[in-house]
């Protein structure tokens, strides 16, 4: 499947301000699975395209670089180093098995520790671990967190492990995603990005008979409260039109309804906040009737214990907003979802929007080995281990060759499709806002206030208490 579609390479604003960049954390139903398992039971879903294990040439040696066009000098490395991050589904805990496997079989000496935790908590582990000493290694962090740790001087400088044409070897946004103050830490691991999935059972039901099939003709906002209108008249009671993935630390994710309504955040240079704005209010009015028309349950809220995903494998939802990387959860043929069920793109008003979606990793600044830790960080971004890890978790490549590359993904390569596109509305904009240092603090105060928006405060309250959190957050 050619990932290029709809520009997803250098996108309509250019490499430099492209979607490429994504920022989120995998927040998943599953995040507290703490098994490790080998990279064979990554492929499970009956009919599934699957794809042999990446050869060891592109991959062999301490140096490995991104890209085979751009070599680098092989460096020897020994040691142990630990490696964490959160529990996520089956393709994504066989991927780090997988290039763990290769890793140390083409570097005798070297062993690499998993630690596979739940997401919830995970950041909090890992500040622990900082100020006692005892972090891992190296750590999985998503961009819109990374900010957190290299603004406190706590990370490995990347510069010295990479040259030029190394680094151009990837998706420019990408690149510039990982570095605080012009200087890289850690390496762009993988993006995705949200999409709608949908009971076509229950659209048959509600009379909901045209799906958009393409991102220039996805649901205005007008358009989809009919969808959910037709929906809420269909269901009984105690299931809903949809749920939203703002989910804890997805909070985040509400901010695509801001820039679809034509608003911002922040100021230009990022020093100010952008708020209150009349595109503000529209949004917030506009998401806090998911609650007021019943479109949404009561628990759906940003502070409920469910994800998005719970909703619609329960059928609590016909329709849910989720990030690529569940795909594989909702395909798997004994545990996902009971029906036929399809993907179409977020809907868009004034402007076409989504989140930032994916992670980077990152290796700890006194980390005891950072010849290893780095040879690591390089090898996961190698093109065959990356090629391998993307197609298993069904989530989008950061190097340049991958993006136009033809991926056998293990689940669902037409939801794959959908939101390859959909992460080409993602703008500079989107991009430079909430790749801010501080915005893990940011995302903190909408976690706080959008809760309270859903639970009742007026929209000009909610707005100006948001805009006073933000000020805060960036003077920190």
């Amino acid at each position: 499947m050619d990932l290029n579609r709809r520009n997803f390479l250098t996108g309509s604003l250019g490499a430099a301000t492209m979607m490429g960049l994504a920022a989120c954390s995998s927040v998943h139903s599953n995040s507290a699975d703490s098994t490790t398992s080998s990279s064979s039971a990554a492929v499970g879903a009956a009919g599934s395209s699957t794809t042999a294990a990446p050869s060891t040439t592109a991959a062999s040696g301490s140096g490995v670089t991104p890209s085979s066009s751009a070599p680098s000098s092989a460096v020897a490395v020994k040691g142990d180093i630990s490696f964490s991050f959160w529990g996520g589904s089956t393709g994504e805990t066989a991927g780090f098995n997988h290039a763990k496997k290769m890793f140390e079989s083409a570097n005798p000496g070297t062993t690499i520790n998993l630690k596979i935790v739940p997401y919830d908590g995970f950041f909090a582990g890992i500040d622990r671990g900082i100020q006692a000493g005892n972090a891992p290694d190296i750590f999985r962090v998503d961009y819109t967190t990374i900010g957190k740790y290299s603004g406190k001087g706590v990370l490995l400088d990347v510069s010295p492990y990479f040259d030029a044409a190394e680094i151009d070897a990837f998706l420019p946004a990408l690149w510039e995603g990982i570095k605080y103050d012009g200087v890289p830490y850690g390496v762009p691991h993988q993006t995705d990005t949200t999409c709608i999935v949908y009971s076509k059972a229950a659209f048959e039901t509600a009379g909901i008979t045209s799906v958009p099939t393409t991102l220039a003709s996805a649901w205005s906002w007008e358009e989809f409260s009919a969808v959910a209108t037709k929906l809420r008249a269909s269901l009984p009671d105690k299931k809903f039109p949809f749920a939203y993935d703002w989910t804890q630390a997805g909070a985040f994710r509400w901010l695509s309804w801001l820039y679809q309504a034509g608003g911002t955040l922040l100021t230009p240079d990022l020093k100010k906040v952008a708020l209150p704005s009349a595109a503000a209010t529209e949004a917030m009015d506009y998401t806090k009737s998911f609650f007021t028309n019943k479109w949404t349950p009561d628990s759906a809220t940003i502070k409920t214990s469910q994800y998005s995903d719970n909703f619609f494998l329960s059928q609590i939802v016909p329709m849910s907003f989720i990030g690529d990387f569940l795909v594989p959860e909702l395909a798997d043929p004994k545990s996902g979802y009971k029906g036929e069920w399809g993907a179409t793109y977020m809907p868009q008003h004034k402007a076409a929007a989504s989140d930032l979606g994916g992670n980077a990793i990152v290796a700890r600044k006194d980390t005891k080995n950072p010849e290893l830790a780095a040879a690591f960080l390089k090898f996961l971004v190698s093109e065959d281990i990356m090629k391998y890890f993307c197609e298993q978790a069904i989530e989008l490549p950061t190097l340049k060759s991958l993006a136009s590359a033809d991926l056998k993904y293990a689940y669902r390569p037409d939801v794959v499709k959908i939101c390859a596109e959909q992460a080409s509305t993602i703008s500079d904009t989107i991009v430079k806002e909430s790749t801010v240092g501080s915005f893990a603090s940011i995302n903190t105060v909408l976690q706080d206030q959008l809760e309270l928006a859903f639970h009742g405060k007026s929209s000009a309250d909610t707005i100006s208490a948001i805009a006073s959190g933000v000020t805060s957050a960036l003077g920190s």
